[in-house]
């Protein structure tokens, strides 16, 4: 199907934001803002001191799902095809989470085929292959499975988890990727802030 190879695809990028003006409207007045400076404003003939900041962690909210992720990344969406949208919160070495919703079909038999579409290049490269499958429950109370590929090459070790749920067509898929893992990465923060508040509706 088209859409998994897009999936594959845009795996390995990512856009971190760095937004810095804002327009702030008070009754008919409008002011220039830029993250964390402070502002002197005077409304009603008063002198005001204005300073904006982005929460430490934001909420996504979809059909679907939710979950909170850090102000230090944006989440890039993208429509693979009617029915099926895809998020993507990557690091600049290609760690992070990707989540596709479907809205018309349940994808929790799709967990393998996702496994196996982004191992395989790594195993023809010779990385070698170990499972360790094991089960989580989300806060929203729903117990899922969870494909894990732990994948070994020298010193490297690349590890990808598929976990999937659903109800009748629709659902979602989950996948983290950690490149190189290391503890304490920031793609494995990503995913751990994913995993620790990720609701299904």
């Amino acid at each position: 199907m088209r859409f998994f190879l897009t999936f594959f695809l845009l795996a390995f990028y990512t856009t971190i934001f760095g937004q810095s003006d804002y327009v702030m409207f008070v009754n008919d007045s409008s002011f220039n803002l830029t993250l964390d400076t402070e502002y002197q404003v005077s409304i009603n003939d008063e002198l005001v001191t204005l300073r904006v900041r982005v929460k430490d962690t934001l909420n996504y909210d979809d059909i679907l799902y939710r979950f909170k992720y850090s102000k230090d990344y944006k989440v890039s969406k993208t429509v693979i095809e009617d029915g099926v949208e895809q998020i993507m919160i990557m690091t600049a070495d290609g760690s992070g989470i990707l989540i596709q919703q479907y809205t018309n079909l349940n994808p929790t038999m799709l967990n393998e085929m996702m496994i196996n579409e982004v191992t395989k290049e790594s195993l023809n490269y010779g990385f070698k292959l170990s499972r360790e499958d094991y089960k989580r429950e989300l806060i929203s109370g729903q117990k899922i499975e969870v494909d894990k590929a732990v994948l070994k090459y020298k010193d490297q070790t690349n590890i990808y988890e598929v976990a999937s749920i659903g109800n009748k067509d629709e659902g979602i898929i989950i996948m983290s990727i950690r490149l190189n893992y290391v503890i304490g990465t920031e793609g494995q923060k990503i995913i751990d802030l994913m995993w620790n508040t990720l609701f299904y509706k």
